[in-house]
């Protein structure tokens, strides 16, 4: 059963952030990991052509390198692509081989993940109306992502849990805070959603019936804990740099 995560974003090819993931891992002993996107640095390393799949030879290594440390904690993990995680059809081609390698990792973009009681579906990059892309930056409309959601509705699991890499508008969001993401969270009422945040504006909210949480960034030392046996006040947000400094 899924019931004690670590949560987290933004490892943005600081390698830093593995190290404080790994070091979480050891500590905590999660069920499960969740990781709301983010996984190359906000600015590009390398020039892409428009329609190229190619991922240039630095991030695909930071993406492989990424992959890894993931897949030999052993732990279910289930992640989505940031903004800048591009090509998307790239990153999927890579992700996909790693989920061959490592049984324990599933990347949920566009699709829904089942674990016992838990059923798990993600929309990566950034959120639109009505503008879709994967090369230059990694978008998704409102309607695609309607479309890809809608087994997470149908789905009989009673646990509910929604990865966003884009934050809605207000409390957890501030000015990069997304209205399609707050729509989507509204809609489908997941019993958590994951969403991927500026550190600044990292916590919780209700939104109707959903716990939705951002953990702010990896790369800023910042995560979050969730133990769905606690009940009220399950939340813990996590200074991830003292977990990796006493690993030391």
């Amino acid at each position: 059963m899924l019931r004690r995560f670590l949560i987290c974003a933004g490892a943005e090819g600081n390698e830093e952030s593995l190290k404080r993931l790994e070091a979480l891992v050891r500590e905590r002993r999660p069920d499960g990991i969740l990781f709301a996107g983010g996984i190359l640095p906000p600015t590009a390393r390398g020039e892409l052509r428009a329609g190229a799949d190619d991922i240039p030879r630095d991030d695909a290594l930071w993406y492989q390198r990424f992959f890894e440390t993931l897949g030999k904690l052993g732990v279910f993990t289930a992640l989505v692509p940031g903004p800048q995680d591009r090509p998307l059809r790239g990153f999927l081609r890579l992700g996909m081989q790693a989920e061959v390698e490592f049984p324990t990792l599933h990347v949920a973009h566009a699709c829904m993940v089942q674990e016992g009681d838990v059923a798990l579906a993600g929309i990566g990059g950034q959120l639109t109306e009505n503008v879709d892309g994967c090369e230059v930056a990694v978008r998704c409309s409102r309607t695609t992502a309607e479309y890809f959601l809608r087994k997470l509705w149908a789905a009989e699991q009673p646990r509910k849990v929604l990865l966003l890499a884009t934050a809605p508008k207000g409390t957890l969001g501030g000015e990069e805070g997304n209205a399609v993401a707050g729509d989507l969270i509204d809609s489908y009422h997941p019993s958590l959603c994951v969403v991927a945040g500026p550190t600044a504006h990292r916590g919780t909210q209700r939104i109707a019936h959903t716990l939705v949480i951002n953990p702010g960034r990896l790369a800023d030392g910042s995560a979050a804990w969730l133990d769905w046996d606690r009940g009220a006040g399950q939340v813990e947000l996590l200074d991830a740099r003292a977990a990796a400094g006493s690993a030391v």
